[in-house]
């Protein structure tokens, strides 16, 4: 029988009995959150040969494109590569997803199904519901995990763990080397809770853009009017927003809005606007600050662009994001660290594992950790554009310095602050999920830590699976 949980006297803490946890799995590759990265690690694993079995903490799976239905990509399809194609292309066959054009909006709804379509079909066990606690270790070495859901207190052991947090939770405790947020000060980016309109009539909407461009942003990758191909982005409202702002009717965090992932038929749009700054995604008190503080700003929101803009007035709130969208906390260090100066140069290396095709700009930051983003001093944003253009992945930045057996995917891999606003975009966290994954499998197979795995066997499993591994696979 399980002890008892005893007061301890004149100290603020409480003393836990120590307890046997049953082990009720045993598997070659244990990913731990199915969000954009744990899909593809899920994947990329499986169909390397493993064993897999992936935790999520939600009911369902996708995290950032689901949880916080952020439907939108900024990469066009063509310059998609691996089981991030392959999504893509299973959304558009449903009818929920646009290719045509430079970004790739897509239905939320829609990624959860084909998300757990395919991991089914490539037979991975599929664990929800359950939070992963700690690590079980070994010396300097992952052996497993410990999770905890309505079904009691448990342990899964595997042979390599694949860190999807997002936040590098199960690395951070296993004793990797991290930073938090901005290195010189750890601010990190706002959180936002997104929300959707149903009952717009989108070309009308289009319409009252197009007779007014100097109050959109300039970028023609970020404010899209294609009704013709289905494709539309609406970025700006400068004036509206202003004179909202000056009434009351705003916070001062909100200085543009925002409409994508638009469905023009069905007269839905995505409002991505809510911007909460100086929390951390590291705590619960913060999450749960951030989430209200989101919610009310998108209220007042609403009601402004019910108000203001043609083609709104008689929309309504669809549905908003079952948990606050985190954009930035931890970051592993590895063996090689990504930074945005080498990502502009084109820089290649010789353990490339993927190559990453994006709209990017030097120096533009569109979600930045003091504020004011799309403010009328944020020349950036508003006058500026970008380009599409790649950058490489090499293996060195998804392998943590001070644990073995892990691998890491997603948005936590070992990148500078700045290199990040391109690094943690969903398209890159699921091609790095696959990558980690695939490379988690055979480091599995192999009986080798992730670290020791041999870079070529890797790029070549990958090359075989779809995905462009950059300036390596070209001279192979």
């Amino acid at each position: 029988m399980q002890g008892t949980i005893a007061m301890r006297a004149g100290a603020n803490e409480v003393m836990e009995p120590a307890r046997a946890t049953p082990v009720v799995r045993e598997v070659d590759v244990l990913i731990c959150g199915g969000g954009v990265s744990g899909v593809g690690a899920a994947l990329g694993a499986a169909r390397t040969g493993a064993k897999t079995m992936v935790i999520e903490r939600n009911a369902f799976l996708g995290g950032a494109a689901t949880a916080v239905i952020m439907n939108t990509w900024n990469v066009p399809f063509a310059k998609m590569t691996g089981v991030a194609r392959e999504i893509a292309g299973a959304l558009t066959d449903r009818g929920a997803g646009v290719t045509s054009g430079p970004t790739f909006p897509f239905d939320p709804e829609a990624f959860k199904e084909v998300a757990m379509d395919l991991l089914r079909e490539a037979s991975v066990e599929i664990l929800t519901y359950t939070w992963v606690v700690e690590p079980i270790m070994d010396g300097n070495r992952i052996r497993g995990v410990i999770i905890q859901n309505k079904s009691g207190r448990q342990a899964i052991l595997a042979k390599t763990v694949v860190d999807c947090t997002g936040d590098a939770d199960i690395a951070a405790a296993s004793g990797a080397e991290f930073v938090k947020g901005r290195e010189k000060d750890e601010k990190m980016r706002p959180m936002s809770v997104l929300f959707r309109l149903g009952g717009v009539d989108v070309k009308r909407a289009v319409e009252f853009c197009r007779k007014d461009p100097k109050n959109f942003t300039a970028d023609p990758n970020f404010h899209i009017l294609d009704l013709d191909k289905g494709l539309v982005r609406m970025s700006g409202f400068f004036d509206i927003v202003d004179r909202a702002r000056a009434n009351g009717e705003l916070p001062d965090e909100i200085h543009y809005i925002r409409f994508e992932g638009v469905s023009v038929d069905r007269g839905v749009v995505t409002v991505n606007n809510s911007r909460v700054y100086n929390v951390d995604g590291t705590s619960a008190w913060d999450l749960t600050r951030a989430d209200m503080e989101a919610r009310a700003q998108n209220r007042k929101l609403f009601a402004v662009i019910k108000k203001n803009i043609p083609g709104f007035e008689d929309s309504y709130v669809l549905d908003s994001s079952p948990t606050v969208g985190v954009r930035e906390t931890r970051r592993v260090r590895g063996p090689h660290l990504l930074k945005q100066e080498d990502m502009m140069a084109l820089s290649t290396y010789p353990d490339s594992v993927a190559r990453i095709w994006r709209h990017m700009a030097e120096g533009r930051d569109w979600h930045k950790a003091d504020g004011g983003e799309g403010a009328a001093t944020d020349a950036v944003y508003r006058t500026g554009t970008t380009h599409l253009t790649w950058f490489e992945i090499p293996f060195g930045v998804l392998v943590p310095n001070g644990v073995e057996g892990m691998t890491i995917g997603g948005r936590a891999l070992s990148a500078t602050h700045d290199a990040d606003m391109w690094s943690r975009a969903q398209y890159c966290c699921l091609v790095t999920g696959q990558v980690a994954g695939a490379a988690a499998a055979l480091a599995a197979k192999n009986d080798v830590s992730p670290s020791k795995l041999d870079t070529r066997l890797l790029q070549q499993t990958l090359a075989e699976a779809g995905i462009d591994v950059g300036e390596t696979q070209s001279a192979a």
